[in-house]
């Protein structure tokens, strides 16, 4: 049964350029964006709205180009705390504390009881998520095993459905440790350019394949 999908959200900066608009500008279409996805996976019955923010690389970026991103995605948190559950993870020693402060306290007034989560995944990078759980737990258990692998993972369940917009056919460092069969799907729009029938279009393709976890089919 499918409950959640992933989105990883691209093109902001292109967009800025193709619209002759600020990067502000840009981010600020990013965060209107978010919150109709946010609404679109509940109304297509997701329990679950995982985006993928930001990579660790991503923190090398500018101070000004973090600050004008990291506050996006809080604003989306902003306007959809009180009707959602909200959560997040990720490598969170490079993120700016103030950001995460506020995440914190926006996490703790989320609706707990909505049915629906939206969660961050902020700073993702495979190899330092592994770097992080091994050095966490090294010394402490006598093996490890898939159940503590999860336990400890940034995002704990299997990812079903993955999207992303902006034209790359690449991962990049946003592939979720616990996914290995996660279904992808990218398109060419900018994330600000999404539209709902371009959201279904994807659902109707990622719906459409034969899942079979490395199985042959019956």
């Amino acid at each position: 049964m499918v409950t959640n999908l992933m989105l990883l959200p691209d093109g902001m900066r292109r967009w800025s350029q193709k619209q002759g608009v600020s990067i502000e500008e840009s981010y600020a279409a990013m965060t209107d964006k978010l919150v109709e996805f946010a609404d679109w996976s509940r109304e297509e019955g997701f329990t679950t709205f995982y985006v993928a923010c930001s990579s660790v690389a991503n923190y090398s970026r500018s101070a000004a180009v973090v600050a004008i991103a990291m506050n996006a995605y809080n604003e989306v948190v902003r306007r959809c705390h009180s009707d959602l559950n909200f959560n997040f993870s990720g490598t969170l020693d490079v993120v700016p504390e103030r950001y995460l402060t506020e995440l914190e306290a926006l996490r703790e007034k989320s609706d707990k009881r909505s049915g629906f989560t939206l969660h961050y995944v902020l700073g993702m990078s495979l190899s330092r998520e592994i770097c992080d759980i091994f050095n966490k737990l090294n010394g402490k258990i006598p093996a490890m095993t898939e159940e503590i692998l999860a336990e400890n993972a940034y995002v704990p369940e299997p990812i079903d459905y993955i999207i992303r917009p902006g034209g790359h056919t690449r991962m990049s460092s946003f592939y979720p440790l616990m996914s290995p069969f996660a279904e992808i799907y990218f398109c060419a729009p900018l994330l600000p350019d999404v539209t709902r029938a371009d959201f279904q279009i994807a659902l109707q393709d990622l719906r459409s394949r034969d899942r079979r976890y490395g199985l042959y089919p019956a």
